[in-house]
């Protein structure tokens, strides 16, 4: 029996992480990542490459606040500044502002860490 996927050639690095960050498997392209907002599918539907034991843990999480806080402080600190606008309508918009774009970012920066945790499992 033929290992999943052997069919299709292994991609670039930056072609997998890419597929990843979209969402897709990192081998194909085609078959989806996530089954849910940020669980990863147990396989691949196309190539039946798996992805489900590719365990991305804590950093996405972290690298996706890392990301946040340097593009919400900005503005929030800019609005206190120069908009007249009372302090709770600045932190509210500063709390829309983190969350949403948080959650914006988290499923594609868990997908591009996936990405990157299987190149490394498949660079044998």
């Amino acid at each position: 029996m033929s290992e999943p996927g052997a069919d299709i050639s292994l991609p670039s690095a930056r072609t997998a992480v890419w597929r990843a960050v979209r969402g897709r498997c990192p081998r194909c392209g085609k078959g989806r990542l996530f089954i849910g907002y940020v669980k990863p599918a147990r396989a691949c539907d196309v190539c039946d490459e798996p992805v489900g034991d590719i365990r991305a843990e804590d950093g996405p999480s972290w690298l996706t606040i890392l990301m946040t806080g340097p593009v919400v402080l900005p503005v929030v600190f800019t609005l206190f500044a120069f908009s007249g606008w009372p302090d709770w309508a600045i932190v509210g918009t500063g709390i829309v502002l983190a969350v949403g774009s948080a959650l914006c970012l988290l499923p594609r920066v868990k997908g591009g860490f996936i990405g990157v945790l299987w190149l490394s499992k498949n660079s044998n």
